[in-house]
């Protein structure tokens, strides 16, 4: 019965996508403001459950499908799951440096990481531009990863993501 509960989705809600970026945003923008690391360590926790398990048990999934994407009145088109963990897990590796980065007292590259951290939740937020899924299709174009990964992502005749 576990195995089943941790089984990924293949498609997610663009919607809830939408809503955690703007989660994600408001917390790293808290970040650099108060330089406090509790948002940072929201944010890790937040990316590795999406990463490591999957988006429902993340809380700022939660959040974004009970109260921000109906409030934002994002439209609710199911869009493949897995660029969205590559996209994440780069947000988690980028909330880990912060974190790192603010220990060892360099406040300078904490606010540049949380800042390319904040544009990125930003773009896919408010414009459905999502960096680590080009990534994702480049890497699919490079061969690196596989076309049945995502096939909203196979660049043919110069489409795709």
């Amino acid at each position: 019965m576990i195995m089943k509960t941790l089984n990924r989705p293949f498609r997610v809600s663009e919607a809830a996508v939408r809503g955690v970026a703007i989660q994600v945003f408001l917390l790293s923008l808290t970040a650099i403001i108060t330089k406090s690391q509790i948002p940072v360590i929201i944010l890790i926790i937040d990316f590795a459950v999406r990463v490591i398990l999957i988006p429902r048990f993340s809380l700022l999934a939660l959040v974004s499908r009970k109260w921000i994407a109906p409030l934002a009145g994002f439209r609710r088109r199911q869009i493949v799951f897995k660029p969205k963990r590559f996209a994440a897990a780069i947000g988690l590796t980028m909330s880990i440096a912060a974190l790192l980065l603010s220990i060892n007292n360099l406040p300078l590259f904490y606010t540049i990481t949380l800042s390319t951290l904040a544009l990125f939740s930003s773009l896919e937020a408010f414009f459905k531009f999502c960096a680590g899924c080009k990534i994702f299709g480049l890497l699919m174009l490079l061969g690196l990863v596989k076309e049945d990964e995502c096939p909203d992502c196979v660049y043919t005749n110069g489409g795709g993501i």
